[in-house]
């Protein structure tokens, strides 16, 4: 499923667990509809070099071996990043990008 890119665009399970979205401008996306057990694999497409914030979404990075933080975008190509719901707590992983 495409994510439809906006100011705050939704990052929701219910358009499916593989999502990819190209940003339009620099975003910071919501994920409100996130419940305890869902997971999204997000691709993000920087567009012309582009940010995300993560504030609203707040995840707790993590990566093999401890603490981690929001990926870098890729400047071509697609950054995937899995973001899963454990209790009141998103978690979010870089899984690669090209």
């Amino acid at each position: 499923s495409h994510d439809s890119d906006g100011a705050a665009f939704e990052i929701d399970p219910v358009n499916g667990s593989i999502q990819v979205v190209t940003l339009g401008a620099s975003r910071t996306p919501a994920a409100t509809n996130f419940e305890a057990g869902q997971t999204v694999l997000l691709g993000i497409d920087d567009g012309s070099a582009y940010t995300i914030t993560w504030s609203t979404v707040n995840p707790t990075w993590v990566k093999p071996g401890g603490t981690a933080s929001a990926p870098t975008l890729a400047t071509s190509g697609y950054t995937w990043v899995l973001l899963w719901k454990v209790g009141s707590t998103i978690y979010g992983a870089e899984v690669g990008k090209p």
